[in-house]
């Protein structure tokens, strides 16, 4: 599968437009129903940590399928130096647990927060097969 891209205006209202579009990619790619509703709310919060900070009039989600699950990368403009998600914080938390690999990308006024959740290594057991 490619990769689908998504841009909505920095504004808390179309959140859930992010939320929708990376649901349907990770259905597509075989995700189970808690691992996609693990990726919607990581996407919401990342997407909320880089709402605060934009300065950007949108931000863009790329999501796309991976040798090993989905990869949503959310990025906007941002203060050079800004810290978008602290590491002591509580969103920095629950982004770890929502996510299997998560990392902050910031290069020339561009902040990214990328986020990736994996396939589960048995796809027999999430089809209801022992």
């Amino acid at each position: 599968m490619g990769a689908v891209t998504v841009r909505v205006p920095a504004v808390a209202a179309y959140l859930g437009l992010l939320r929708t579009a990376v649901g349907g990619f990770a259905a597509r790619d075989r995700l189970t129903l808690d691992q996609i509703e693990d990726l919607r709310m990581a996407v919401e919060e990342a997407a909320l940590a880089l709402l605060r900070h934009s300065r950007d009039d949108h931000i863009a989600l790329q999501v796309r399928s991976t040798d090993r699950g989905v990869e949503a990368r959310l990025d906007t403009g941002a203060p050079d130096g800004a810290v978008v998600i602290d590491e002591t914080s509580f969103s920095h938390a629950i982004l770890r647990a929502l996510a299997d690999e998560l990392r902050v990308e910031d290069e020339g006024g561009r902040t990214a927060v990328v986020l990736a959740k994996h396939r589960m290594a048995d796809g027999g057991a999430r089809r209801g097969r022992p």
